[in-house]
């Protein structure tokens, strides 16, 4: 390991660099991932009529609108 200011600094930036690339597409694919969820929920439940409507009432009777 270099021991020089500069080295060390420009070891640092990279590793800045590097974190802020690998957090940034960690962040876009968790988005991705949220998207896809949500869509495949939608989907499940536009399929499955009998376990919306079952799902809906139990959300009625929670919040007290039954």
């Amino acid at each position: 390991m270099p021991n020089d200011p500069q080295t060390l600094i420009g070891l640092a930036i990279g590793a800045v660099i590097v974190l802020w690339l690998v957090f940034s597409v960690l962040k876009k694919l968790f988005g991705l991932a949220l998207v896809a969820g949500i869509v495949a929920a939608i989907a499940f439940l536009w399929f499955n009529p009998q376990v919306a409507q079952e799902l809906w009432a139990q959300t009625q009777t929670m919040i007290g609108m039954r």
